[in-house]
């Protein structure tokens, strides 16, 4: 395991290059994007504590992004020799990287669960239902490469939105962020939240990763991996990532009890709900 640093505009690896290390940023911010018809997409923006390229890893498969530093950058890079080594001589190094893994395995199992209910439902509803289905175009085509999602609740992309804040909506909430109640300016996507873990020491969770950990108590509304912000090139919206009670965007349920995993925000303010319509934490998601 060796640490590199980058400075602004260096490439990390390229779509479709050969490799297999895993990166963990110490310091900096890293975007990643995939080429598009007359541009690249934006597929997330990174920072300090982020994994990325994991899965190259684990499959031998040419890289299915690129990686470029928008600002100097530090990196813990560990080779798949790196990986093994630290399996024996120092385990808990490995907890952030295995927490990784866990988040890419759910959100795979996710989607599998969705896509096979649903197609199930169509199979026994209409054989021509299913085939019309399976040949439709998702929305969003290039969400399906990193990560993966089912077709999602789609909305226009705001015009120049670049960034989200999230403002409490209830007192509650409010108390849940911090002691004044101050709005959270989101920095990097995926912006994960979920619930705040209950170990007494600081170490992360191996079973869920969060930005934005909430405290909550039973019966709990919100689950250790409850939902994420996110955002591909101009188009932001906010994913389930398996929460047990769903996740509600302006009305809009998501989660894998529906249709659907993803539905995108608007321009200007959205609301989310973590939990069932009557769960007392609630948002504002502003695009700006």
């Amino acid at each position: 395991m060796k640490n590199i640093s980058y400075g602004v505009g260096d490439i990390l690896f390229r779509e479709g290059e050969k490799s297999s290390e895993v990166y963990r940023i110490l310091r900096g911010r890293v975007e990643i994007s995939i080429d598009g018809n007359q541009k690249a997409v934006t597929l997330a923006q990174l920072g300090e504590g982020d994994i990325f390229g994991e899965m190259a890893m684990i499959d031998e498969r040419p890289r299915s992004s690129t990686a470029r530093a928008t600002t100097p950058v530090e990196c813990e890079v560990m080779s798949p020799e790196d990986f093994q080594h630290a399996i024996f001589e120092n385990p808990r190094s490995l907890i952030p990287y295995l927490a990784s893994f866990f988040e890419r395995l759910r959100t795979l199992n996710d989607r599998l669960q969705l896509e096979t209910r649903l197609r199930m439902t169509e199979q026994a509803s209409s054989p021509a239902l299913q085939k019309q289905h399976s040949l439709r175009a998702p929305h969003h085509p290039e969400r399906s490469r990193f990560p993966l999602q089912m077709d999602t609740i789609h909305i226009e992309p705001p015009a120049g939105a670049r960034t989200a804040i999230i403002h409490p909506m209830t007192p509650l909430c409010a108390s849940k962020i911090d002691s004044d109640g101050s709005p959270v300016q989101i920095e990097k996507f995926p912006f994960r939240i979920g619930r705040q873990s209950e170990h007494v020491d600081k170490t992360v969770n191996i079973f869920s990763a969060n930005d934005f950990p909430l405290l909550d108590q039973e019966p709990y509304q919100i689950s250790r991996s409850h939902c994420s912000i996110e955002r591909e090139g101009d188009s932001f919206f906010v994913r389930d990532r398996g929460s047990k009670l769903g996740t509600i965007v302006n009305g809009n349920p998501i989660g894998i009890h529906h249709s659907t995993l993803t539905c995108d925000l608007r321009e200007g303010v959205n609301t989310v709900i973590l939990g069932s319509i009557r769960s007392p934490f609630k948002f504002q998601v502003e695009l700006e």
